[in-house]
């Protein structure tokens, strides 16, 4: 292993509660240290709240690995003790090494049960040694081959958190690690193991620094991993947070068809360096490219079976057994092999890109995705998993249950010539009207449908008469469903041919009415109905102001949703604190070479109103902006003050 040489030595300092004096004022000081006391101090502010683990959960010991702010790796051990006067506190005993020390898998190897000692951290004081880096190599390479042995334990927790990244390498992953263990999931002392896994999938794939904590009371941390026992209402923090949680998985989605491959792989050659091959080798750019793009390479890539070296057989596949595509899985662009991956209680990932449907069950529950903790108190009834099967095209073509072709209807939603042809449009939208509820579903699950299609599909679930016959367990998955997709509603982003922005913002205002604002108190939809809203009301884009319009403030239906208190306090936390509230003064004109001449005949442009259209002239966005967020506010908190 490359990481582990000689790269001498790293300074250690122990911060502990000592009162409230010193520079920092929060009585959590430096109290042992082997660099100088100035540069401790400094570093005690940097780490801020990661000097701290609060709530009634924070009884156990952690580590955090983040960079400084002039690139010092900072590996932190934390232990949860009392102060002087016995309240619960935090001891933390922090090693700091240059760029190129303390590298990812000895800091993994470290986490894994931790280094040094409570009792030592809690009395230790004045000045310290520096810390020889072939001490800690040595503790982190006993452990490491023990590590890797165990990483089967955690196959599943680790399949799903690389589907995550697969999807959107940016974004931060919290990992919900409960007391009750889970087949495939770690306990709290095993997070390590599932860090380490992720780290020899993708190695610097994703082109971020490798920060995490292996355990914390809070996933609102810059880190790019956190676990945490309970997900708290608030899911802010810097970027896009993915929250993981136990389950089966949520059907036919490609990334974790593709996740489930390459844990596959790693699990057979444990001994390759840290990314595996068809990543950093077949798709070095691919943290880069769209998900769009990365999925169609990954699709190309992961058509050979990587861990036997050979090229899917051509035999014909038949419906029961996984790994043996038909002839049309060799053909067929969109298709590839349809291996399997034993999910937790049972459950196989399959591959979703090849398309054959049985439609005889129960929907899925809302908690089955990555962002959707179980209720705290009162957990539902739960619901039956649909047995997942890999779509291809059959020999058969399946029917709905009222005897209609689903495959046809598929493959005829797939093809764009509709767009623009109203009788085909008008057909298309008949075949969609005698469809059951689960049917689409399916198709809003496939993930394949181009944007002129998927709005026909949620047009017609949105339809009155459907809405209200609807059966509870498929309110709910839908809900999920959408709120999963973010409500097809990407501010920032490029509008779909044929469909203007302000369009979009109307469509998904409408979708959030008839399908998340009856559920909105349900908490099983809590978190991720409070990431969709954080991302939208963050944006400074119109078309985000017009959709909280229609969908918060004043919905078509005119009844304002209810939603949880604590969503009413993000959404204004989120008006205070969006971007463009800073000021924006205009930077003040160069002074003129002579003093002015006044005269009785002034400009217009001197009184107030043409100060203002100057400012609307050179600066647009910023004054609109503005006035959106003013609205925006004054709208919530009358809002707020009227369901209080």
């Amino acid at each position: 292993m490359n990481d582990f040489q000689d790269r001498g030595s790293v300074h250690q300092v122990v911060f502990r509660w000592d009162g409230n004096h010193g520079r920092q004022g929060t009585g959590m000081n430096a109290v042992a240290h082997s660099c100088e006391a100035d540069r401790a101090e400094e570093l005690g502010r940097e780490l801020g709240p990661l000097l701290w683990v609060s709530g009634a959960a924070a009884a156990r010991p952690s580590v955090v690995r983040t960079l400084s702010r002039d690139g010092e790796v900072l590996l932190v051990r934390r232990w949860p003790t009392t102060d002087p006067g016995g309240r619960p506190s935090t001891v933390s005993h922090v090693l700091i090494g240059a760029p190129g020390t303390l590298k990812v898998r000895q800091c993994l190897g470290l986490a894994y049960r931790g280094w040094g000692s409570r009792e030592k951290a809690e009395t230790v004081t004045g000045k310290q040694d520096m810390i020889e880096c072939a001490q800690l190599d040595a503790v982190a390479l006993r452990r490491l081959p023990t590590m890797v042995e165990q990483l089967p334990t955690v196959k599943h927790a680790l399949t799903h958190m690389a589907a995550e990244w697969l999807r959107d390498p940016a974004q931060r992953m919290s990992l919900l690690v409960e007391d009750k263990q889970r087949p495939g999931w770690p306990d709290q002392d095993a997070v390590p193991l599932v860090y380490l896994g992720l780290f020899l999938l993708f190695g610097a794939w994703p082109g971020h620094e490798w920060t995490f904590a292996t355990y914390d009371t809070a996933d609102t941390h810059p880190l790019r991993l956190m676990s945490v026992p309970r997900w708290e209402a608030d899911a802010g923090g810097p970027g896009p947070l993915a929250r993981v949680m136990a389950g089966k998985p949520s059907g036919r989605r490609f990334e974790l068809w593709a996740a489930a491959e390459l844990v596959k792989h790693l699990l057979a050659h444990p001994e390759q360096g840290a990314g595996v091959p068809q990543l950093v080798e077949e798709l070095p750019d691919g943290a880069s490219l769209n998900w769009e793009r990365r999925r169609a390479h990954l699709k190309d890539i992961l058509g050979a079976d990587r861990t036997s070296g050979t090229m899917p057989t051509t035999r014909d596949r038949e419906p029961d057994r996984a790994g043996e595509p038909s002839q049309t899985a060799m053909t067929a662009p969109q298709a590839y092999q349809a291996t399997t991956y034993e999910a937790p209680y049972g459950t196989p990932y399959t591959n979703p890109d090849q398309h054959q449907h049985q439609h005889q069950h129960r929907y899925p529950h809302p908690s089955h995705t990555p962002t959707s903790p179980p209720p705290p108190h009162t957990p539902p009834q739960p619901l039956q998993q649909p047995s997942p099967q890999p779509y291809q095209q059959p020999l058969q073509s399946p029917a709905s249950p009222n005897g209609h072709d689903v495959y046809a209807l598929h493959r005829d939603l797939l093809d764009t010539r509709h767009h623009g042809d109203g009788m085909r449009r008008s057909l298309l939208m008949a075949r969609l009207g005698e469809q059951p509820d689960d049917v689409l579903l399916d198709e809003l699950r496939s993930g394949e449908l181009p944007p002129e299609s998927l709005q026909l599909v949620l047009k017609e679930l949105g339809q009155p008469d459907r809405i209200d016959g609807r059966h509870p367990e498929m309110q709910h998955a839908l809900c999920a469903e959408v709120l999963q997709r973010g409500l097809y509603f990407a501010p920032q982003g490029p509008a779909a041919e044929h469909t203007s922005k302000m369009a979009e913002a109307e469509n998904a205002a409408h979708l959030f009415t008839w399908a998340v604002a009856p559920l909105a108190q349900d908490r099983r939809h809590l978190p991720a109905l409070g990431e969709v809203l954080h991302l939208i009301s963050l944006s400074t884009h119109p078309t985000a102001f017009n959709w909280l319009q229609k969908s918060i403030i004043e919905p078509a239906n005119g009844q304002v949703p209810n939603l949880p208190p604590e969503l009413w306090s993000q959404l204004l936390r989120d008006a205070l604190s969006r971007p463009d509230r800073q000021s924006t003064a205009p930077p003040s004109p160069p002074l003129p070479s002579s003093p002015p001449q006044l005269s009785p005949l002034a400009p217009e442009s001197r009184t107030w109103t043409g100060r203002f259209s100057d400012l609307a002239n050179e600066h647009p966005g910023r004054v609109i902006g503005s006035a959106l967020c003013f609205c925006l506010i004054g709208a919530l908190v009358t809002i707020a003050w009227f369901f209080s």
